[in-house]
């Protein structure tokens, strides 16, 4: 039988299928799982481009949602066969996943009933053409204080509210409807409606009209490069002349503090900005470049696309700085500005790449640097603070390659951590000595050029390098990218009459999975000899070719010039000949790899923790490095309060705070006098040291040239609270009344974290996992004088309960916040019972494989902790 129908009916009849079809799509909304797997993210690659979203915000003060409207366009290489995906969703409040709300929702013009499913708007194909497609609808999002994508913060000081966002690595979907994946670039259009006192902030210009602030249109970015921050900022712009505009946004009550410290910011961003432009031979890719200030931020930074969010503190300083916070912030500046170009202009395609933007971005930081101060200081800073974070973790059961496979966006959070931040920078360093400046340089450019605007592999960015240095560099990738750990670096050596008779040298895998890495070194025979070799090898073992007469060495270590990575491990005489030389060592560098021998001495258990303490306390008072310096202090303090055996802590604790108390007073530089003060803060526990923190904070005593901030004054109140010191309750009442200010607030929480009693610390860990209770960057300021060295009988008990809320705490916290959690509660502790508990932990069936390489990760400190201690007895 044949129908024949008017236009009009036919018209209707079909729009009435399609409506029918569309609500019967939750039968195949299964095969869309939560988050945004690798398998959907590939297939709408291959099916969407050219996407374009034109975002309409209405901001009201203190409301708990956000309204919007939303226009997204798009291309479609085909009609796909099944449902085409929009992710939008929700968290309710244990942090678990549900739908986003929308209303109004038309495909193509046809008006439609949303279908929903695991956090994605869900499309029939019926409604989809090849070509252009429109969707358009109306929605809300959630603001909140803290762990959501949209986030409200009220000004202590003057009741100011402000907004902004954070959407890495797929958290735009929190806030809108978007393809969330790094691959599907898009060109964004805002405007968004706020009160008439407020400032809006995106990533384009913006012109306010009629109480809307409209932004020119983005060039194509990532959604999670998409931003925007709105309140009563108030702006400083460069007072010299870019050839981009420079501008710093920042609360209207810290105001005056931003005065102080802009010109500095400015200078190195702009300085920054011009030397990267020439190193890349790629101009800045974006029309402006804007800094906003956030307390509280999540990150010490966040690079969206032309408007760079840093967390406040960490630009204007809360106590005295010295030089190393001054360098400190200027790498931060330098990190998020490198992310311009690696990272924004292009993208990783996908987050198992992290490391591209990551890694690049903290060299280039420490490329930049120096060349805009003496570059062997830089360099030693680098080994300073990046590459010990990464051997402590790539020597772990925990580690991961750097390429870490990562199946689905929602487990994104895990791949963050020191393999991308530490351990990508440091190889970069590796293959910049391997290729020479002129070949990394010229495949810097090759990739930034074949890429812009767009994404990229690793593999993309090996070819660039071979190509432009014209070696083959897919093997030496290899294994460096794609195998996890590290070597571990020893020299098998002797003399004869007075003569060097053999030399070998040999690696092994330090989780003995029989991986070997291609390495290249510098072998220093110290002492008398007094001259590098040059070695390059690929197997377990290689002989070194000796050159006829060559004096026998006082020691030998393997990584002169710190031009490799790896643990490079000091034989038994070659610990006792580094101790000798060490005052004769004049290079800094050189000083302060000797100095990170000695340390990996006694974490592989050949040098007992209480001999390095005792040789850190006689060397330190004629050190005149200050990096050096912090490092060895640091590292004297974890010796004694976790390493040494309890009989002699006491005895070596105040024999290192007779040295921290002699030098904050007694150093020639204030540099050096903050050092040791904020060191001294730290490690007080004596007696006599916390009388002295007593003396400090009633003005009694006073460090030479160093006036007290508030953040000093905290710190202080801090550590008297932790060491059970009387009267600290008392103080603390006391500066909690005169600092109300959102810092004095965190700081106040912090600190009575620390009160070693059962009650509090059952209240606190309540609050911990209670969603909302406190903050994040509250329970994260006090995870420290929670898990205190000298309370671990009380908080062992926390032990597993803390390990059991992983999973929670996965959810519901942003990244690193798990890193920093699991380091509190296991790394501090030291007995062999803890380890028994870890150990239960890890025995369960069916445990997040992420989770479980975390927890590894942090159980080696402690398991190296009670090895050494049993060692040392």
């Amino acid at each position: 039988m044949t129908s024949l129908l008017s236009h009009t009916e036919f018209t209707s009849a079909m729009r009435n299928f399609i409506l029918l079809f569309f609500t019967a799509v939750p039968l195949i909304a299964a095969t869309v799982p939560l988050g945004v797997s690798q398998s959907l993210a590939q297939s709408r690659a291959s099916l969407v481009a050219n996407v374009r979203y034109r975002l309409s915000l209405e901001l009201k003060p203190k409301s708990p949602t956000l309204a919007g409207h939303e226009v997204i366009e798009f291309d479609l290489a085909r009609v796909p066969a099944e449902v085409l995906a929009i992710d939008f969703r929700d968290l309710n409040a244990a942090g678990e996943v549900a739908d986003g709300r929308i209303s109004n929702f038309h495909v193509n013009s046809a008006s439609a009933s949303p279908v929903q499913s695991n956090g994605h708007i869900l499309i029939a194909p019926e409604m989809l053409r090849a070509g252009v497609n429109r969707v358009e609808l109306d929605f809300v999002s959630a603001i909140a204080e803290s762990n959501r994508a949209i986030t409200r913060m009220i000004d202590p000081l003057d009741s100011s509210e402000y907004v902004y966002t954070l959407f890495v690595p797929m958290d735009a979907s929190l806030a809108f409807p978007c393809f969330d994946q790094p691959d599907l670039k898009a060109r964004f259009t805002l405007d968004v409606m706020a009160p008439a006192e407020w400032t809006v902030i995106s990533n384009t210009a913006g012109a306010v009209e009629n109480g809307h602030t409209r932004f020119e249109e983005t060039r194509p970015i990532s959604t999670y490069l998409f931003a925007f921050a709105a309140g009563p900022f108030e702006q400083l712009s460069s007072a010299e002349a870019s050839a981009v505009p420079l501008r710093l946004f920042v609360r209207k009550s810290v105001l005056a503090r931003a005065k102080e410290e802009w010109p500095e910011v400015a200078r190195y961003t702009r300085q920054g900005m011009e030397k990267l432009s020439a190193f890349f031979e790629q101009p800045y890719p974006f029309p402006k470049y804007d800094q906003v200030l956030i307390p509280g931020f999540a990150y010490g930074g966040m690079e969206h696309a032309g408007a760079t969010f840093l967390r406040e503190d960490g630009v204007l300083f809360r106590g005295a700085p010295n030089i190393t916070d001054h360098q400190r912030r200027s790498v931060t500046v330098l990190h998020e500005l490198s992310h311009q170009w690696f990272g924004d202009l292009v993208t990783m395609r996908w987050f198992d790449d992290l490391w591209l933007k990551e890694g690049f971005a903290q060299y280039m930081a420490f490329h930049t640097l120096a060349e805009l101060e003496p570059p062997d200081q830089v360099w030693k800073r680098f080994y300073e603070t990046v590459k010990p974070i990464a051997y402590n973790i790539d020597s772990t059961p925990g580690t991961a390659p750097i390429y870490q496979q990562v199946r689905n966006l929602a487990d994104a959070k895990s791949a963050y951590g020191p393999i991308v931040y530490q351990k990508a920078p440091s190889l970069l360093r590796v293959l910049n000595y391997r290729i020479g400046e002129d070949g990394f340089r010229g495949g810097v450019r090759i990739f930034l050029r074949e890429h812009a605007y767009a994404n990229a592999t690793w593999r993309d960015l090996i070819a660039a390098f071979s190509t432009a240095s014209k070696q083959d560099l897919r093997a030496w990738a290899n294994a460096w990218v794609t195998q996890r750990g590290m070597p571990v670096v020893t020299v098998k050596w002797a003399c004869s009459a007075g003569r060097l008779s053999t030399l070998e040298i040999s690696q092994h895998d330090s989780l003995n999975e029989g991986h070997v890495w291609p390495i290249s070194t510098q072998l220093l025979l110290g002492g008398a000899a007094n001259r590098t070799i040059d070695v390059s090898f690929d197997k377990a073992q290689a002989v070194i070719p000796i050159s006829a007469g060559a004096a026998c060495p006082d020691y030998i270590f393997a990584n002169s010039g710190d031009h490799a990575y790896g643990r490079f491990l000091l034989d038994n005489k070659s610990i006792a000949g580094v101790q000798a030389a060490m005052p004769s060592v004049a290079d800094p560098l050189e000083r302060a790899l000797h100095w990170g021998a000695l340390w990996d001495a006694v974490r592989e258990t050949e040098m007992a923790p209480a001999a390095y303490a005792d040789f850190a306390i006689k060397s330190l008072p004629g050190e005149e490095d200050l990096d050096i310096t912090q490092s060895v202090v640091g590292r004297t303090y974890t010796a004694i309060v976790s390493y040494v055996a309890d009989a002699l802590r006491e005895s070596m604790a105040g024999k290192y705070e007779q040295l921290l108390m002699d030098r904050m007073m007694n150093s020639a530089s204030r540099d050096f006098r903050i050092a040791y003060f904020r060191s001294f803060t730290t490690a007080a526990s004596t007696p006599p040291a916390l009388a002295e923190l007593n003396k400090l904070l009633a003005g009694t005593s006073t460090v030479p040239g160093v006036p007290l901030q508030q953040r000093d004054r905290w710190n202080m109140i801090a550590a008297l609270i932790r060491m059970g010191d009387p009267e600290a309750l008392s103080v603390l009442a006391v500066e909690q009344k005169q600092d109300l200010s959102e810092d004095g607030k965190r700081s106040a929480y912090a600190a009575l974290a620390g009160v070693a009693t059962a009650q509090n610390k059952e209240k606190y860990f309540s609050e911990y996992l209670k969603d909302g209770a406190e903050p994040e960057d509250f329970v994260t300021a006090s995870l420290g004088s929670f898990n205190a060295w000298n309370q671990k009988d009380l908080t062992l008990k926390y032990l597993r309960p803390a390990l059991d809320a992983l999973p929670l705490v996965k959810r519901q916290r942003k990244i690193f916040f798990v890193n920093g959690w699991l380091s509190s509660f296991v790394a501090t502790q030291t007995s062999a019972e803890a380890q028994r508990i870890v150990n239960d932990f890890l025995a369960q069936p069916n445990l997040d494989p992420d989770l479980r390489l975390k927890v590894l990760e942090v159980k080696d400190e402690l398991d190296r902790t009670v090895r050494i201690r049993a060692r040392w007895k």
